[in-house]
Parts: C-alpha cells; sequence; structure tokens
C-alpha cells in the first residue's frame, strides 16, 4: 500500500508543516501531547484483506486514513455527539464533546503552543521532503458506545457509520475505508494505520 507523504495544506506556514504518514511520525506527535510511551502505538496496515488485517496488533483504539483529496462530497451533515471516556484519544483526533463549528475550532487548536509544538517535533521526524502543495487528506476511524465514528478536522461533527464494537473496529473501519478509495479510482496514494493498545 502507497505511503502517502503528509495532509496538510503548505499554506499553513513553519508552524504548522504536514505530517508525514508513518506511524513513528504519529507516535513522537501522540507522545509529544503527553500519551503515556507504554499506553499505545501507531503501526502501519499493510493490506486490506484478511491475512494482512490478521497481522495488525490488537486491541485497535483507532484507524487513521490518509488519502488524496476527494470530490466534494454532498453527505448530509454529521450528528454531534459527546464523549467522556479516553479523554485523550478524543483530544488528539479533535473534540467530541466541543459543539463549536469546525472553523472555530480549528482557530483554537492553531493558537496552542503545546499542539504546535507537538506537531513541530512530529513533521521533524519525517524523512520526505515538504513541497509547496500537499494534496492528501487524514480522517480518523474510532468506535464509541457502539457505534463507528469518523473524525475529519474539516466536517462539522464526528460521522456515524453505523455499528461497531472495539473487536470489530478494524474491520468495520476497512469496510468504509474501502468505499472511499473506490471514489477515488485514479489514484494508488494511500496509507492505512492503527492505533493500538500496548498490552503489559
Amino acid at each position: 500500500m502507497a505511503a502517502p507523504t503528509s495532509s496538510a495544506s503548505a499554506c499553513s506556514g513553519e508552524r504548522w508543516p504536514p505530517l508525514e504518514s508513518r506511524p513513528e511520525v504519529f507516535n513522537q506527535f501522540m507522545w509529544s501531547l503527553g500519551v503515556p510511551r507504554g499506553e499505545a502505538e501507531f503501526h502501519d496496515v499493510y493490506g486490506l484483506d484478511a491475512d494482512a488485517l490478521a497481522m495488525v496488533p490488537q486491541p485497535v483504539l483507532a484507524v487513521v486514513f490518509c488519502f488524496p483529496d476527494p470530490p466534494e462530497d454532498p453527505a448530509a451533515p454529521p450528528e454531534q455527539v459527546s464523549a467522556t471516556e479516553d479523554k485523550w484519544r478524543i483530544q488528539a483526533w479533535t473534540c467530541f464533546s466541543n459543539q463549536q463549528p469546525a472553523w472555530t475550532r480549528m482557530r483554537v487548536l492553531e493558537k496552542d503552543d503545546d499542539m504546535a509544538r507537538a506537531h513541530s517535533l512530529a513533521a521533524n521526524a519525517g524523512d520526505t521532503e515538504i513541497g509547496d502543495i500537499v494534496e492528501e487528506h487524514y480522517v480518523c476511524f474510532t468506535t464509541l458506545n457502539g457505534t463507528l465514528y469518523e473524525l475529519d478536522g474539516i466536517k462539522g461533527g464526528p460521522i456515524k457509520h453505523g455499528p461497531s464494537s472495539p473487536e470489530s473496529l478494524l474491520q468495520d473501519a476497512v469496510n468504509v475505508i474501502k468505499a472511499m478509495m473506490q471514489r477515488i479510482p485514479n489514484s494508488v496514494n494511500f496509507n492505512v494505520m492503527v492505533l493500538s493498545r500496548k498490552l503489559k
């Protein structure tokens, strides 16, 4: 599976350089945000077939999908939800409980110096030279209260994708990812990672 280099607009400036889509980069970002190193770790997903998914470390907490910017999707506005559990995971992937518009949330995060420092450290861990134009985008999938949610920072809130569970999260997310890939048929520039809890 091809690995896109990053996800962000290059016009974000030096404060927010694009992040390379590699577990080492995302682990650095997560640890810099305060997640204990022994708690969880990102891993590559090497394919979307059953054999490749069986190799993914469990339990999976979240699935991260990097893909080319898609055409505009006229989907219905997502429903808003709230959450109180696993706060560090939610904070790392955009606030569930914040009912403000996506643009307002983005502006708050943009001014967060701790977040910017963690982002910069992670960006520096990448190997790929940052170009002038970055055309990839990240979304994250996780499950909460029996439902699969897609977290996308440019959407108004979490997007429901139907029933799910911690045990079926990976396969449920892959089903959605495959459908998203079909809408971008002329590209192979996709990458999937998981955030897995480290067993003690």
